[in-house]
């Protein structure tokens, strides 16, 4: 028997606790490389797949056909996901059309008081005023 033979052949001997931990790493390696959440999140995430990548391979009768499913499975994961990021390139979904840039507040400098110079603008310190005439 070839080797992706005996491959194909764990898989069908499987048991459930194997199939639940394959679904958890290959969920959790989604989550890791998205941007679904945030960083603390997606260390989690890794975590959690690697912890059930290894439980998986542990698991199993032959931890080489294992290893080479995980690897299999993120090489998969990686085409599928080169082929959805071409394509939106190739229709045009995504594309920036004008400035897409958020900007965040400071939160160590207050906001400005409009009251005080009746401006929504503060002038920058040593600046002096321009006497009308």
């Amino acid at each position: 028997m070839s080797v992706l033979g005996e491959v194909l052949f764990g898989l069908e001997v499987m048991s459930l606790a194997q199939l639940l931990l394959a679904f958890v790493a290959c969920a959790a390696y989604q989550l890791a490389q998205g941007s679904l959440v945030g960083r603390r999140g997606r260390t989690m995430a890794w975590l959690g797949a690697a912890a059930a990548s290894v439980g998986f391979v542990s698991l199993a009768s032959e931890w080489m056909h294992a290893a080479m499913l995980i690897a299999f499975g993120v090489a998969t994961m990686g085409i599928f996901t080169f082929a959805v990021w071409a394509t939106c390139r190739l229709v045009g979904v995504g594309r920036v059309t004008g400035v897409d840039v958020i900007v965040m507040a400071d939160s160590t400098v207050p906001p400005p008081n409009p009251s005080a110079s009746g401006s929504a603008t503060r002038a920058p310190a040593g600046h002096r005023p321009i006497p009308s005439a």
